[in-house]
């Protein structure tokens, strides 16, 4: 015998027809499960040219120049550079939590400024996020003591870094490491700044924000900016030297002697083709002469043959 079933589920059936959205979606799900446990990246980290990014960590900056304590007099407006950024990028493979030692070498680190300086934040790749990074850094000034310049309990040189007054010009970089330390999957964030800060004296000057900015500056966010100063470089054909792997890059001199190499081949054949036409058969001649030589040298061998059986007999 058949069970009937109840008016209302057959009704409830009728009215649910089974769906291919209603199918895929608990295939959809555990896909989404697979992928996170396996630890693919769904959220992949920036490129240190991506327009989001540079934006972010140039704005954050600004924001935090302009809003020390004690206020900054002669803090300078940031703008981005892209060789500070590709060197942070380099850099950044090697997957080390050790300073940048081509900083402070004449120019490997950047084709203008030589005395380059660096932060660095390292963590969980999951976990990093520009401004999470970033105001670690800012965090330090409370170990920092800016009337005394002294820096108690823990590192306090990032911030010191972060507002030194005379830095105008940042570029950072993020890489995925698979581990550096006792960090497994690890971020490693990198930003560089030029002219570098040092240890040497108080970041800035205390005062009102602005006022010691220099006769051709405007204050910018309160920050001292200057249209020519703060003019972005594109520096296309710059890459650091050290950098493992480099990436291929041809400057005008490359670009120069591989076009130089194309019209000499493009001579070389315009020649042959010209050769060929006024002189069709040049090369025939060539082989007759080559055939008359090897037959001339036959005949000289059997004759010397035929000489050497006449002598003994």
């Amino acid at each position: 015998m058949k069970a009937c079933l109840p008016s209302s589920v057959v009704a409830s059936a009728q009215s649910h027809p089974l769906t291919l959205g209603g199918v895929l979606k608990p295939w959809l799900w555990e896909l989404w499960l697979l992928l996170m446990g396996s630890g693919l990246n769904v959220n992949p980290l920036p490129h240190e040219e991506d327009v989001d990014f540079i934006n972010e960590y140039v704005t954050l900056h600004n924001e935090l120049r302009g809003s020390v304590f004690p206020e900054g007099s002669n803090l300078r407006f940031m703008t981005w550079d892209v060789a500070l950024s590709r060197t942070a990028r380099a850099w950044g493979k090697k997957c080390t939590n050790q300073r940048n030692t081509h900083l402070n070498k004449g120019h490997e680190s950047h084709p203008v400024f030589s005395d380059i300086g660096e932060n660095m934040w390292i963590g969980p790749e999951q976990e990093f996020a520009t401004n999470i990074a970033i105001k670690t850094w800012h965090e330090e000034r409370k170990s920092y003591n800016f009337h005394n310049d002294t820096c108690f309990g823990e590192d306090c040189s990032h911030y010191v870094q972060l507002v030194w007054d005379s830095s105008y010009k940042v570029g950072c970089a993020v890489t995925p490491c698979s581990r550096i330390g006792n960090i497994k999957d690890a971020a490693l964030f990198i930003c560089n700044y030029a002219p570098g800060g040092t240890m040497t004296r108080r970041p800035y000057q205390a005062g009102e924000f602005c006022t010691r900015c220099r006769s051709d500056d405007k204050c910018t966010d309160l920050l001292c900016s200057n249209a020519e100063r703060d003019q972005a470089t594109y520096y296309q054909f710059w890459y650091p030297r050290w950098e493992v792997p480099r990436p291929l890059v041809c400057d005008p001199l490359c670009l120069f002697i591989f076009l130089l190499r194309i019209a000499c081949f493009v001579l070389c054949v315009i020649i042959v083709l010209i050769m060929q036409s006024q002189f069709p058969d040049i090369l025939a001649e060539k082989q007759m002469i080559s055939e008359i030589k090897i037959f001339s040298a036959e005949e000289e061998k059997e004759s010397n043959e035929e000489e050497e059986e006449e002598d003994e007999g």
